[in-house]
């Protein structure tokens, strides 16, 4: 094996002083013309003396070398021969074959024989290739291209390479699957490729395992690039009550930081819905993305309207805000919609906006709150239109830190009480100690209100908040274990008026307390990290009469073996659970079970939740999950959803049940050109 390195400038320069290595001929892999040391020891002087001579020049190029079997070299034509296991290397590109011609002043390239081309980008294996190393154009013949990014195969009995990244090929195949005969493919006519933009091809048929199954006179795909205009996946399904679902979406890549998708949603049963999302991205940290929704439903004769925004421009120095906007104009809209279970059983729509100016220890702000009730005859809420506010943050002053908030709120309601409330709560907080360390916090509250609708126009109420905590830290160390034991007692005193005030939100529930609460929390760690902690806490208050002891509470959480959480309420007073939640998950090779549960007596809660997700082997996932409500005895929602991710495509299946209506979703996702199926 015999190899050689060409620098294409150093041979043009040394041709014109006759010193060309014309020594080398055809034989046996030799390249002189005698054995002689002095020819050897004279040819090396030779190209000694031209490098030194013009050594900016001679460099100035990239080297080009060439390793074979036998090598021989035609002064004529300035073209290398190479013949048996050949291979090129030149910046980064290989190009190997089983005979091969090198024309060092054109970069020209003819291999045959088991042709393989590769680059950064790109590898190719062919029969025969015509290449120009300079220009990265050429034709190639029976070849196959993978495109390492997104691993796209192209295969075709001719393409035209037109540059680094242009192809054309009169006839081709494409898939990102690696399989001989590919899980999918698409073939078409007049295939044009530009890569990290787009592909084209007239003539298009889509094949499952070399078998036809549809057809386009045109297609057009994004090609190593995730944002390209065009058709995405459509979503097929299937419910009770809206009949047959086809959600088809159009994606619009407007500019670098902006796109928008387009839906066109049909329901048989139901009517047509029209979609359309707006994302953008900006300078200055500002980013955003709108939805809105339309659907004319035939069966119940209305419209709905659905708009969601998310708006972000914070700021550390100047003016920002932020406005997320969720808002339907019909109270049923997800009920009658949304196969998600988490979107039928909201209660609230909440939309927020804020505008906010940061100071040098200060924060003023301007908000607005407006609340969707989507429960069925219930009183409007009152909405908060808007609220002016400023915040002092903590400020430290010898050992004592100082803060405070105050807010100028307008509650606005077409039906009921509305009015203005000013409130004014400042705080001084104050720590020492070391191995009980004691925090004490004093706060003075000014609540004053200008009400209508109501007999009582002007209420207004003066408290005084005193709280004092005291911690300690105990730890203990076994031989397997670690023990930390934190024992906590507080109390906390409010003054209050007697005014019956109204409620708008948590600032009406500040109520008279005189409160003693007693907490312990107890934490065990062995070499892996916490493994259990458990919180029991027990409060008093003194002016709650005969009943002053509030609920026992506790709290467990094991990590392992099993991850448990549990939370209940214990009313000494009745001898009752008032609630408990509790959450149990395992783990078993790759099968995960867990089971959920919910108590509340007072608002007569009771359900339970099971769900389970098989992974037996690397495509294929599994997940069904039940909730069950015991207080009404049936089950309220069944969902199961099959998975399959493969190399180069997945599918996606949802099954969805409740009370009168079934669902089923059915995603497809081919890997490069659809968006993934998340796992």
């Amino acid at each position: 094996m015999k190899t050689l390195v060409v620098k294409s400038l150093l041979a043009s320069l040394c041709q014109r002083e006759g010193t060309h290595p014309s020594w080398a001929k055809r034989g046996e892999g030799r390249f002189f013309k005698n054995d002689t040391l002095l020819m050897n020891s004279l040819i090396t002087l030779l190209f000694t003396v031209c490098c030194l001579l013009f050594t900016p020049y001679c460099f100035a190029e990239v080297q080009t070398i060439i390793t074979a079997e036998t090598l021989e070299y035609d002064q004529k034509t300035t073209t290398y021969i190479a013949k048996g296991r050949v291979k090129i290397e030149r910046t980064g590109t290989t190009v190997e074959a089983d005979e091969m011609t090198y024309n060092e002043q054109t970069s020209d390239i003819v291999a045959k024989g088991n042709v393989q081309y590769n680059d950064p980008e790109v590898s190719m294996t062919a029969g025969s290739a015509n290449l120009n190393l300079e220009t990265k154009t050429g034709k190639i013949f029976d070849a196959e291209i993978l495109f390492k990014k997104d691993n796209y195969h192209i295969s075709g009995r001719e393409m035209e390479k037109k540059g680094d990244d242009y192809y054309f090929i009169p006839k081709a195949t494409f898939t990102t699957c690696d399989a001989p005969l590919p899980a999918w493919c698409f073939s078409g006519k007049d295939v044009s490729i530009t890569a990290k933009d787009k592909l084209q091809a007239k003539d298009t048929s889509f094949r499952i395992k070399n078998i036809p199954v549809l057809y386009t006179p045109y297609f057009q795909a994004p090609f190593l690039n995730e944002r390209k205009t065009g058709f995405l996946m459509p979503v097929i399904g299937y419910s009770n009550q809206r009949g047959a679902h086809l959600n088809i979406p159009f994606y619009w890549a407007i500019s670098e930081n902006r796109d928008a998708t387009f839906i066109f949603d049909e329901y048989t049963k139901r009517g047509i819905g029209e979609g359309l999302e707006f994302r953008y991205l900006e300078l200055r940290n500002i980013e955003g993305k709108w939805w809105l929704y339309h659907i004319r439903d035939r069966e119940l004769a209305k419209d709905f309207f659905e708009l969601r925004a998310l708006h972000d421009q914070r700021s550390e120095k100047g003016i920002g805000g932020f406005l997320n906007l969720n808002i339907v104009n019909e109270k049923d809209f997800y009920r009658e919609y949304s196969p998600y279970r988490n979107l039928r059983i909201s209660r609230f729509l909440e939309s927020t906006g804020e505008v906010s100016l940061p100071l040098e220890s200060s924060r003023a702000y301007l908000l607005s709150q407006y609340w969707i009730d989507l429960k069925e005859e219930t009183k409007s809420v009152s909405q908060r239109l808007p609220e002016a506010g400023y915040v002092l943050n903590p400020a430290k002053f010898g050992s004592f830190w100082f803060f405070a908030t105050t807010a100028f709120t307008n509650f606005w309601s077409d039906e009921g009480l509305h009015g203005q409330r000013f409130d004014l709560f400042p705080k001084i907080l104050h720590t020492f100690g070391s191995d009980i360390i004691i925090s004490q916090t004093l706060g003075l509250r000014e609540t004053a209100y200008s009400l209508h609708r109501t007999e009582d126009d002007s209420p207004h109420r003066e408290a005084i908040e005193y709280n004092i905590t005291g911690h300690m830290r105990l730890l203990k160390r076994y031989e397997s274990f670690t023990h930390v034991l934190e024992p906590s007692l507080g109390y906390t005193l409010i003054s209050n008026s007697e005014n019956s005030l109204p409620v708008f939100d948590s600032t009406e529930l500040f109520k008279k307390t005189s409160l003693i609460q007693l907490s312990l929390l107890n934490r065990f760690f062995n070499r892996d990290g916490e493994i259990l902690v458990l919180r029991a806490s027990q409060g008093f208050n003194s002016y709650w009469g005969d009943r002053p002891f509030l609920p026992f509470h506790l709290e467990i959480g094991i990590k392992k073996p099993l991850a448990v959480r549990l939370e209940a309420t214990y009313d000494v007073h009745t001898g009752r659970l008032e609630s408990t939640n509790s959450d149990i998950s395992v783990k078993i090779h790759d099968t995960v079970i867990s089971a959920g549960q919910r108590y509340n007596r007072q608002d007569k809660i009771t359900f339970y939740n099971g769900s389970i997700g098989l992974h037996p082997y690397k495509p294929l996932y599994l997940e069904g999950k039940i909730w069950y409500d015991a207080k009404e005895g049936e089950t309220t929602d069944m969902t199961l959803n099959i998975k399959y991710i493969s190399q180069c495509w997945g599918v996606s299946v949802e099954f969805l049940k409740r009370p009168g209506d079934f669902n089923v979703i059915f995603r497809f996702e081919l890997k490069g050109l659809t968006k993934t199926i998340n796992t």
